[in-house]
């Protein structure tokens, strides 16, 4: 595919900014009020609208995916309908983690039900991504300059930097499987994963 490198500069500029500027909520910045599931909705695509880059793609948090958080215990269930603090804080932290990792593992990462325990590593979640954005930001940077260089014009910039951006999300992937799988005893009869 063909792409406009003048375009495609002008995007990288804007979401190097957009991220740079860009924070998740801290604790205290969450909704102090319990709300009903509607509004959880429109809150959490408000804070992590970003990810759907698709609209073809599934939404990122629906009535029934909360259902089904609850279903499975990664959501504590709601008080009378109504979603606190720490459902907000738990259904960010699931929405970022699922964009790479299986339920199953992001089940693993979350805190019990416990405010304190989900205050500490929702805090902890913030400035971890935070620090990873500023990386990523850092790395896209140097990894898109063919597409900034008015002398480099053979075509394939902007698709060596789709690659490079392909390729290191599936290292990032494999690197959290791996970590998470260090954590989990292995099945019985389970493929041994290799070391």
């Amino acid at each position: 595919m063909q792409y406009d490198k003048a375009i495609i500069a002008d995007k990288l500029l804007r979401w190097e900014r957009f991220l740079n500027d860009f924070r998740l909520p801290g604790w205290n910045d969450l909704p102090s009020i319990t709300l009903y599931m509607e509004q959880v909705i429109g809150l959490i695509n408000q804070y992590l609208g970003f990810f759907v880059y698709d609209p073809s793609e599934e939404k990122l948090l629906t009535p029934s995916m909360v259902n089904n958080y609850v279903k499975q215990h990664l959501l504590p269930p709601p008080v009378r309908k109504k979603y606190g603090r720490k459902h907000i804080a738990l259904l960010i932290m699931i929405c970022t983690m699922k964009q790479t990792i299986g339920m199953a593992a992001v089940a693993s990462m979350l805190p019990p039900d416990d405010e304190t325990l989900i205050y500490q590593e929702y805090e902890r979640f913030t400035a971890s991504y935070l620090r990873i954005s500023r990386y990523v930001v850092q790395q896209a940077k140097a990894s898109a300059e063919p597409i900034f260089d008015p002398v480099s014009n053979t075509g394939a910039e902007v698709n060596d930097l789709i690659i490079g951006a392909a390729v290191a999300a599936s290292f990032a992937r494999l690197l959290a499987g791996k970590l998470i799988a260090l954590g989990n005893p292995p099945n019985q009869g389970a493929e041994p994963i290799p070391e």
